[in-house]
C-alpha cells in the first residue's frame, strides 16, 4: 500500500517544479545517436542548447573515457529527432533507452533514458566543482593520469596550431607589460623561493678533474680534494664537432705552429685561414680547440 500523501509530500513535488521551471530553457532540444565508427558500438542520449555546432558528442561514463582517450574524431554523431522542450525531451529518451536497448552488446549506455542533465544551475555548478576537485586530486596523485593528461593537452595544443585555432594562444609578449599590482602578486609568491635549503643546488659544490666535471654534496669534498679533485670545474669545447666552424684540425695544428713565430701577426694568420684575430688569440690562449696540442 503507498504511503499517504501529506503537505511535505506536495511540498517537495512542487519545489521540484519551481526549480525545473526556474531553469533557462534553451533552443533545441534533440535525441542523439553517437556511434564509435571503428567499431560501431554507440550511445544513445539527449541534448539541450542554443547551437547545434557546439561541438557535443555525448555523455556517459563509457563514452567519455573514449572520449578523453582518443578523442572526438573516432566518433560519429548524429540526431535523431528533435523535441519541443526538455521536459518531453527526458520523455522521449526514457522511451527509446529502455531496458531492451541495454541488452544489446554494442549499446555503451549503462541505465535508462530520461534522467540526464541538471536540474538546475546551482546543481551544474555543484557538479563541475565536484569534477574539478576529483581532477586536480587526480594529477598529484596519480602519475600515469597526470602523464596522460599532460599528453592530451600537448596533442590538443599542436593539433590547434596546425588547424590555426589560435584563440587563447599567446605567443609574442611584444609591447605587452605586467601590470604594478600582477608585478606586486608574483613578487610576494616568490619571496623566500630558491633560498637556502629550498634551493636545488643547496649544500653542493662542482668539483673537476682531468677535464672531467663532478657536482657533489660539501660534505664529501675533503674526501675528493685528498683523491686530486680540485674545487671548481672547467668547460672543454670541442670546435671539431661544431658543423658551423670555419677550422679543421689540421688548420689548427698548423696555426698553432705559426703563433710560435713571432714575427707573423695575428691578424695575417686569421686572413690565411679566413678567420677573425679573436679566433686566432683564442687559439693561443687555449680558450678553443684545446684538444689539439
Amino acid at each position: 500500500m503507498p504511503p499517504p500523501w501529506t503537505f511535505c509530500t506536495f511540498l517537495d513535488i512542487y519545489i521540484k517544479r519551481e526549480v525545473q521551471m526556474s531553469r533557462k530553457e534553451k533552443q533545441y532540444h534533440f535525441i542523439y545517436k553517437t556511434t564509435d565508427t571503428r567499431n560501431g558500438n554507440f550511445y544513445i542520449g539527449m541534448h539541450s542548447t542554443d547551437n547545434l555546432n557546439d561541438g557535443y558528442v555525448g555523455s556517459g561514463k563509457r563514452l567519455k573515457k573514449l572520449i578523453y582517450k582518443y578523442g572526438k574524431e573516432i566518433f560519429n554523431m548524429e540526431i535523431l529527432e528533435f523535441l519541443p522542450n526538455r521536459q518531453l525531451l527526458k520523455l522521449r529518451e526514457s522511451e527509446i533507452v529502455n531496458s531492451d536497448l541495454l541488452l544489446e552488446s554494442k549499446c555503451m549506455n549503462l541505465k535508462p533514458g530520461g534522467y540526464g542533465g541538471f536540474s538546475n544551475e546551482e546543481h551544474q555548478l555543484k557538479c563541475s566543482q565536484a569534477a574539478g576537485k576529483k581532477h586536480s586530486k587526480r594529477l598529484l596523485e596519480d602519475e600515469e593520469y597526470r602523464k596522460n593528461y599532460s599528453e592530451k593537452q600537448s596533442q590538443n595544443g599542436k593539433k590547434r596550431y596546425k588547424e590555426k585555432n589560435l584563440k587563447g594562444f599567446t605567443f609574442d609578449w611584444t609591447g605587452k607589460k605586467h601590470s604594478e599590482e600582477t608585478k606586486s602578486k608574483m613578487s610576494e609568491i616568490k619571496k623566500g623561493s630558491g633560498l637556502g635549503q629550498k634551493n636545488s643546488q643547496f649544500d653542493t659544490i662542482w668539483i673537476t678533474k682531468e677535464n672531467r666535471n663532478k657536482k657533489i654534496n660539501k660534505v664529501e669534498l675533503k674526501t675528493y680534494l685528498n683523491e686530486g679533485w680540485k674545487r671548481g670545474r672547467i668547460i672543454v669545447y670541442d670546435n671539431s664537432k661544431n658543423k658551423s666552424s670555419k677550422l679543421t684540425e689540421n688548420d689548427v695544428v698548423e696555426i698553432k705552429k705559426l703563433l710560435k713565430d713571432s714575427k707573423i701577426p695575428k691578424n695575417k694568420i686569421a686572413e690565411k685561414f679566413n678567420v677573425t684575430p679573436k679566433t686566432i688569440y683564442q687559439i693561443q690562449k687555449g680558450l678553443i680547440w684545446k684538444h689539439i696540442i
